[in-house]
Order: structure tokens, then C-alpha cells, then sequence
């Protein structure tokens, strides 16, 4: 039986993802010529893992497809690299087993992968909230206008009705003439416009209109075409380094080199802030002698890694970090590695090259067509 991550079969969903829908459900059923590629290509990959893994790997993929993305991500990419990867290699006095033990000639390497979730529990469980009625806003009939979303703001930890904000919102653009919401904004601009608020003892949702074009009146669409702005404040050097000391020494003391490689999902890739939470945050000196100031700059050594004289995690060799995911292949997705200077198995690992030439993946993804 050849088991594939996805199904063979016709597919007619041509809209986005829900907000609050599940991403293997939306892949496997979604007809977007640039989602088709991404099916293409992961299947690609994913007939290079072992037969007798598939099965388990595709049950991850329907239960956290994220996680099991990253971990066939790693799989090819040090396939790609000359390597060949034992899956969940076993080892001595210990019950539990890396992710992969990768080989090349006399070379070893144990590889453990983590995705990082970098939301906390309370943050997730308000993300689902806020999906959940942006899923229901994007209900409200739109024939005449789309919604520029101000805010949304919640009272209380339970999810408020969809259905209500629904009535409302179609019920009070029902009653605006779109022509002359049309002349009034042309005259006095998008600031003097006025906002439509929806309030309960839950939730406050501001909104604003963007009229339609009068060819474009009539026709179906999702509702809101401006979501609020996004904002990261600080960095995730904790959040990374976290993740790092949950794996650092779980499996003991290895006999070979051990690195971890982590998925980092937020706003943005900043290898500074990689730095940081492998060597510490950066700090300056200077001498107060005006003729000798005698600058120095150095890694603080508060990171993961310690410093020469309080090493840390000298277990693991060197980090890797990565925000790939199945879209960004050739176009946002970085990655560095990072080697641990006082690792008790030291590792000559280099990875430089982008992402899309380690591996192969074309020009143009996921737009293009990925040759089969």
C-alpha cells in the first residue's frame, strides 16, 4: 500500500483557510493551484522517509501538521546534505530515543527537533477566541462594503456570540446608501468617516467601511479586507532558549555530537536575537582613561551556551533555528546554525546556503509549478 500524506481525489475548495481552520484538512481539500504545489512538494519529500515510518508521520500531520512538517523538513534537508537518518535511533539505558541519528561516512549526529509554539496557553486560547470571530465577521454580507477591522477587545475569557454580531453588522450596513458613503468620503477622506461598534457584555468590535466599486457591488467575498495591525514587542531570545533547555540533556550523555534544531514561528527572524539566546546579549566596554579608551565588544555569556568560565549545555553541539514553513521556501525562510564552543563532541557543521538551494526547491515556489 503506498501511503501518501494527502489524498487522491478531486478538490473544488477554491477559497482561503478559516481562520480557526485546521491547516492538514485545508491542504488536503483546497483546489489553490499554489497549495497543489505545496501538496506536490511535500509528497515529493515525503517519499523519501522510510516506509515503515510513513504511517506515523502522516498521523502527525493530521493531528499537529506544523511539528510534522518540521520534522520531515529536517529529514530532507540533512538527506540533502549528504546524510543518511535512522529514525528514533535507540540507546543505551535510556527509554526514550532522539528524532534522528544522522551518518556520513565515520560521522555521527544525533539530531532532536522542536517546534516552538510562541504563544502561552492563555495566548493561544485568546487566538482561538479572536479566530473564531474573525470567522464570523467575515460571514456579514459584504455586497457593498468590506470591513477595515479597528479593534477587537474581549470583557471576559468566554466566546460571545457569532450569530449577533452577524444580525448587527448586516443590519447596520444594510441601512447605508453606498453611493453617498461613496461622495462623503471623496469629499472629507477615510479619517472623518465614521466607525460601526458593536458592543456586549463580551466583546467591543470598531470597524470602518471600504466601499465597492459599483462593478464590484453584488458579489460574495470575505468581509474583512484590513485586519488590525501586529506588533512584536522585545524578542524571543527566552522563548528559544526555553525550548533549548527542555531537550539539552535529555537523553543523557551521548557518544557523539547532538544538536538541536528548532522551528521559530512569530513575526519575525532575526538572527541577532538567535545570538543572543546562544551567547548572551551583546555588551560594551571602554576604559574611562580619554587616552586609552580601550573599547571592547563581547557576548555577555548569559545564553544558552554559558561562557569560558561557566559553561552551559555542553551536551549539545550547536543549534539550528529556522522559520520555514510550506510557504515561505524561497522567500522570507532563514536559518542559521550555531556551534557550541565548549560542546564536549565540538562538530564541524556548516550550513550557508539559502534554504531553497539546500533544497532544490524552484524559482517562484509556491506559484510555480513544482515539477513532478
Amino acid at each position: 500500500m503506498n501511503i501518501t500524506i494527502f489524498d487522491d481525489k478531486t478538490r473544488t475548495l477554491e477559497g482561503p483557510m478559516q481562520h480557526n481552520g485546521d491547516l492538514y484538512t485545508y491542504y488536503n481539500d483546497s483546489a489553490r493551484p499554489e497549495i497543489g504545489n505545496m501538496r506536490v512538494l511535500l509528497e515529493q519529500w515525503f517519499a523519501r522517509y522510510p516506509k515503515e515510518e510513513k504511517q506515523d508521520l502522516k498521523s502527525r500531520f493530521q493531528a499537529a501538521f506544523n511539528p510534522a512538517f518540521y520534522e520531515l523538513y529536517i529529514y530532507i534537508l540533512f538527506q540533502q546534505m549528504g546524510y543518511t537518518l535512522s529514525i528514533h535511533p535507540e540507546l543505551p539505558d535510556v527509554k526514550k530515543c532522539p528524532d534522528y541519528l544522522a551518518t556520513k561516512g565515520e560521522e555521527k549526529i544525533y539530531i532532536e527537533v522542536k517546534y516552538i509554539m510562541m504563544l502561552t496557553q492563555n495566548e493561544q486560547s485568546l487566538q482561538r477566541r479572536e479566530n473564531a470571530v474573525l470567522d464570523a465577521i467575515n460571514k456579514v454580507n459584504a455586497s457593498n462594503f468590506l470591513l477595515k477591522l479597528n479593534s477587537i477587545v474581549f470583557k471576559e475569557s468566554s466566546q460571545p456570540s457569532g450569530n449577533r454580531m452577524i444580525n448587527f453588522f448586516n443590519k447596520a450596513l444594510a441601512e447605508i446608501d453606498p453611493d453617498k458613503y461613496n461622495g462623503d468620503l471623496m469629499k472629507n477622506g477615510y479619517g472623518a468617516m465614521p466607525t460601526i461598534i458593536y458592543d456586549d457584555d463580551k466583546i467591543t468590535i470598531e470597524v470602518q467601511l471600504l466601499p465597492k466599486s459599483p462593478l464590484q457591488r453584488g458579489t460574495d467575498s470575505r468581509a474583512v479586507a484590513i485586519f488590525p495591525s501586529v506588533k512584536q514587542i522585545g524578542n524571543d531570545s527566552e522563548n528559544i532558549i526555553s525550548a533549548l533547555e527542555t531537550k539539552a540533556s535529555k537523553y543523557g550523555h551521548l557518544n557523539a555530537p547532538y544538536i538541536i534544531c528548532v522551528n521559530k514561528q512569530s513575526v519575525s527572524f532575526d538572527v541577532i536575537e538567535v545570538q543572543e539566546a546562544l551567547y548572551g546579549s551583546w555588551e560594551s566596554s571602554w576604559s574611562e582613561d580619554p587616552n586609552n579608551r580601550d573599547e571592547k565588544s563581547r557576548f555577555s555569556g548569559n545564553g544558552f551556551f554559558g561562557s569560558k568560565h561557566n559553561p552551559r549545555a555542553t551536551r549539545v553541539s550547536g543549534v539550528y533555528v529556522t522559520n520555514a514553513n510550506t510557504a515561505n521556501l524561497t522567500t522570507t525562510a532563514n536559518h542559521v546554525f550555531r556551534h557550541n564552543q565548549f560542546a564536549k563532541f565540538p562538530i564541524d557543521l556548516e550550513i550557508t546556503n539559502s534554504i531553497a538551494v539546500l533544497l532544490n526547491v524552484p524559482d517562484g515556489y509556491p506559484f510555480n509549478n513544482v515539477s513532478v
